[in-house]
């Protein structure tokens, strides 16, 4: 079976700011864009000079700084929040789940504001239970929780917050400004209209502009479909040794059309070593060799350590990681090559 991937807001008027993206190196001096297979590398002891760390939100007290939850077993551990997500203004929500709120910061990591979560949206009204944010391109943020009767959908638009249930369950992994994508329950690709929780089957994923596209991990490799280009083909994905890799992905488009893909996973030649990368499929379905990228997974991980992300309307991949010491962002920059 193919699928594609694994896992995986609004702002008010006068919060709204122009924020200029970052231009995006799409392949740079030395970067092989016509890889015949995917060699994915142990993760790096830093990030690589590709990208750069945009900013850091420590952990505290205040509103200011986010939140840590004990975690583990007898709380032994901080975690810390579940993931973020930028608008189409650059500004960025991440969800505190210690503080029970939606944190808003700017595109410098600058504190903007909060958007506490009321008692009868919470679990038990107690519990903060959503993950995996998603901000479309009108500037609405929703997140997912999953329960018995199926998915719910926090939804937070011009500054109101709600849910909206799902006619179904599903994972987003995946939004085209518009619409959520994911997995059912039973593994089959869907496609979700957030504003009134109606679901359907898809088999492909789209861009903002309505270009469809499918990969997956099968036993042979990483699978590529650009139906609009005439574009099938399967990558192996193996380690440096040429052992088998099996790695999960994400996968976020740019508006100029280029896919970018984040892996992380094992190789069967050593299932000890933290294999970590990312690579870039372009518009004619030219894929670039997989750049080392360090490792996501920490002790403040609340099971989803690293999300790649990118704004509605921008070009640039960015990746957030729950670290020990606060929420990193890194954005990928133009090559110092």
């Amino acid at each position: 079976m193919l699928v594609t991937g694994t896992l995986l807001t609004a702002c008010t008027a006068d919060q709204r700011q122009s924020v200029s993206p970052t231009p995006t190196e799409t392949a740079g001096p030395g970067r092989n864009l016509d890889v015949g297979a995917l060699v994915i590398p142990p993760a790096a002891a830093v990030m690589p000079r590709t990208w750069r760390e945009r900013f850091v939100i420590p952990y505290g007290a205040g509103e200011v700084l986010l939140g840590t939850s004990p975690g583990g077993e007898g709380g032994s551990m901080d975690l810390g929040p579940e993931s973020g997500a930028p608008g189409p203004d650059g500004t960025w929500w991440f969800l505190d789940a210690a503080k029970k709120r939606l944190a808003h910061y700017d595109a410098n990591g600058g504190y903007l504001g909060q958007a506490k979560i009321p008692k009868n949206l919470l679990v038990n009204r107690t519990y903060f239970q959503w993950q995996l944010p998603h901000v479309l391109a009108d500037g609405t943020l929703f997140a997912a929780r999953q329960s018995e009767e199926g998915t719910h959908l926090l939804r937070m638009r011009d500054g109101v917050l709600d849910e909206v249930a799902v006619d179904g369950s599903f994972s987003p992994i995946f939004d085209d400004g518009s619409r959520l994508y994911g997995f059912d329950d039973t593994s089959e690709l869907v496609v979700v209209d957030p504003n009134d929780g109606s679901l359907s089957s898809t088999k492909v994923l789209r861009t903002a502009s309505g270009a469809s596209f499918s990969f997956g991990v099968t036993r042979r490799g990483l699978r590529i479909v650009l139906p609009g280009t005439g574009v099938s083909k399967v990558l192996p994905t193996t380690t440096a040794s040429g052992s088998p890799a099996h790695v999960g992905i994400q996968v976020r488009a740019g508006a100029d059309e280029v896919l970018h893909l984040f892996l992380t996973g094992a190789g069967e030649d050593d299932e000890s070593v933290q294999l970590v990368g990312a690579t870039l499929i372009d518009a004619a379905g030219h894929v670039a060799d997989v750049e080392p990228l360090s490792n996501p997974f920490t002790p403040a991980d609340p099971g989803s350590p690293a999300q790649l992300a990118m704004a509605p309307g921008s070009s640039t991949p960015m990746l957030v990681y729950v670290d020990t010491d606060g929420v990193h962002v890194y954005e990928r920059t133009v090559s110092s090559e």
